[in-house]
């Protein structure tokens, strides 16, 4: 929605070639500019017609833009027009330097106004015309003087410059209240180009001297001002020519060290007067670190927003490396910060490899110089996407400089006992420790043959020399018997060996019995075997259990009922069954026999006899 505050729709207006322009509606101001553009069809138009069409378009629009190109769409659709003609289809070049040299003469700050917007759209089509040094030096100081303007804050408050809007952050389109001052729309147009010409040019130490220390504090000073502006897109833009300043000094600093001057022998240090003058107001410019967060997470994926994040990440690098300025930030936007960088190392394609990079290069001093170094802030998740990156190294390619920087991000104090956990999990799977509990069966047969034998032995000595007995060991599982040959010929070949003086003496306990419920729970790990017809087993494996389970429990009495486990002969076989047991003791004595049949048989009385039958039987 466009409102004006000019009630006359007839306007009379004249250019610089002494013609009046009559115009009723924007129809008719936008027939007259295509009319302007149209040139002789039997090419027989002359560098003079070319130049006359140029300054007139120009010299319309001024006349009428406060009218018919307020909005940023408005004024857009125009240059393009321009643009589009035979003027730079065909004669480029010619109109580029017939618009500088318009601009440094006029003084009208309208004419510079659409100058100004035709040479930025033109670079924003040609970067090489933004790269040219030679045409652009001259326009620098004109570009910092309409920046330098003291403007009212609320006058500037509802216009958005040309085609701000295209890098995701403003909207496209305003709405204007009253007239807007044109040197308010000047200022942010300066600050525009200002920010193009620093992004892709390269500025020499010489050419770095125009900007003063007093020209970037009042660039901080505008990030303070606007702050509070209902449309931030100024103070967005102010931001980004501040970083770019910060880019051009850093790289004039590394070449100036890089190529030290002849014959001085010694390198001049270029100072960075970007830093040094935000160091100096460190308590009045936190506006700038916010919206610096702000914006790095608000970015796109456009090609001008992949460079805004590599310029503030330079920035931001140097803060956070220097320690003047290495707590800058609230430790809560630090906490954002984190959060955008999770985001973005994990997001970003394989095409904006560079700028994850850049990314990894500022997370090591985020984590180890500023708060967070002792603030844990979603450390198990910035240690998952770091190692997210150089994972399935077997199945695609890592690049070399993100495994590199990324073993930097780790090797931070913040990570060490992150990673320690993992370590010790990959040693365990690795070495398969977490087995020892509970060992299979290829555990059991990668036993040697020496084991088995002196395993044997003791457990035979521990038949002999115990009498007591241990039913649960015994009646809780059925081993299985071995079927290994060569167990059955070392053992028939040689003797059991000889009793060792430890098995001669045991220590006696008064512990109860419960406690053989341990033992007997020692055992339940131990390999359960299905009996199968024509095995052989000499007990060796039951009694190693049985020995193991005393010798972690030396306080177990002896047992008296060791000789019902299977004892085994000097030549290795088993006896077939034990003696059976002594028949139980009568609690009365046998009766006396009471005489003799005719065959000789006994006869004796019966347990319900009495005394009187058998003294009437004995008479």
């Amino acid at each position: 929605m466009i409102q004006t505050s000019v009630s006359a729709v007839n306007m009379l207006a004249e250019d610089d070639f002494g013609i009046t322009y009559y115009i009723e509606n924007a129809q008719q101001f936008w027939s007259e500019l295509d009319d302007i553009l149209r040139l002789p069809s039997d090419d027989s138009a002359t560098l003079t017609m070319l130049d006359t069409a140029l300054r007139r378009f120009v010299s319309l629009c001024a006349s009428y833009h406060e009218q018919y190109l307020q909005s940023p769409l408005q004024l857009e659709h125009a240059c393009h027009l321009l643009l589009d003609s035979e003027l730079f289809v065909f004669h480029s070049e010619r109109m580029c330097e017939l618009a500088i040299e318009d601009v440094q003469s006029k003084t009208d700050p309208h004419g510079q106004f659409i100058l100004y917007s035709l040479l930025l759209f033109w670079g924003r089509r040609q970067s090489s015309f933004l790269r040219s040094h030679k045409r652009w030096q001259p326009l620098i100081p004109l570009l910092m003087d309409h920046i330098l303007v003291e403007i009212d804050p609320d006058a500037d408050d509802s216009y958005i410059g040309p085609n701000l809007a295209s890098n995701g952050i403003g909207s496209r389109a305003s709405i204007i209240m009253g007239p807007i001052a044109i040197e308010a729309k000047l200022r942010v147009l300066s600050v525009r180009l200002l920010y193009e010409v620093c992004r892709v040019q390269k500025l020499s130490e010489q050419d770095l001297r125009i900007f003063s220390d007093s020209f970037i504090d009042q660039l901080f000073e505008l990030v303070e001002q606007t702050r509070f502006m209902s449309d931030e897109t100024f103070n967005y833009s102010v931001i980004k020519l501040i970083v770019a300043l910060n880019e051009q000094f850093m790289v004039a600093g590394l070449n100036n060290i890089a190529s030290p001057q002849c014959g001085l022998g010694k390198t001049s240090e270029v100072r960075n007067r970007v830093l040094d003058v935000l160091i100096s107001r460190l308590g009045s410019s936190k506006t700038l670190g916010e919206n610096m967060i702000f914006m790095l997470n608000r970015a796109s994926r456009s090609a001008e927003d992949l460079c805004m994040q590599l310029l503030l990440l330079k920035l931001l690098y140097i803060l956070f490396t220097s320690k003047a300025t290495s707590e800058y930030f609230y430790t809560n936007d630090l906490c954002v910060l984190v959060d955008v960088f999770l985001r973005e190392l994990v997001d970003l394609d394989d095409e904006s490899e560079s700028l994850r990079h850049t990314y990894l290069r500022v997370l090591h001093p985020l984590l180890t110089k500023t708060q967070l170094r002792d603030i844990p802030y979603k450390r198990p998740q910035i240690v998952m996407a770091l190692e997210s990156l150089t994972q399935n190294a077997n199945i695609r390619d890592i690049n070399p400089t993100t495994k590199r920087l990324v073993e930097r991000c780790l090797s931070g104090e913040w990570c060490v006992q992150l990673r320690k956990g993992s370590f010790d999990k990959d040693a365990l799977n690795s070495q398969g420790s977490f087995r020892r509990d509970s060992p299979s069966h290829d555990i059991l047969a990668s036993t040697t043959q020496a084991g088995l034998q002196s395993q044997a032995a003791t457990s035979t000595a521990f038949e002999r020399r115990h009498d007591g007995a241990i039913p649960a060991l015994v009646k809780t599982k059925q081993v299985k018997p071995s079927r290994s040959v060569e167990n059955i010929k070392s053992q028939s070949n040689k003797p059991p060996p000889s009793r060792s003086g430890s098995d001669e003496v045991r220590r006696p306990s008064v512990d109860s019995a419960t406690s053989l419920g341990a033992v007997a729970s020692t055992t339940t790990n131990a390999p359960r075997w299905r009996d199968k017809t024509g095995s052989m087993d000499d007990g060796s494996l039951l009694r190693q259990a049985a020995e193991k389970s005393l010798k972690h429990h030396p306080h177990l009495p002896p047992s008296s009922a060791s000789s019902d486990l299977p004892p085994t002969t000097s030549n290795g076989t088993q006896r077939v069954r034990r003696p059976p047991p002594a028949p139980p003791k009568r609690r009365k004595p046998p009766p006396a026999p009471l005489g003799q049949t005719h065959g000789g048989a006994l006869i004796t009385a019966i347990a319900s006899s009495s005394l009187s039958t058998r003294s009437q039987l004995g008479k």
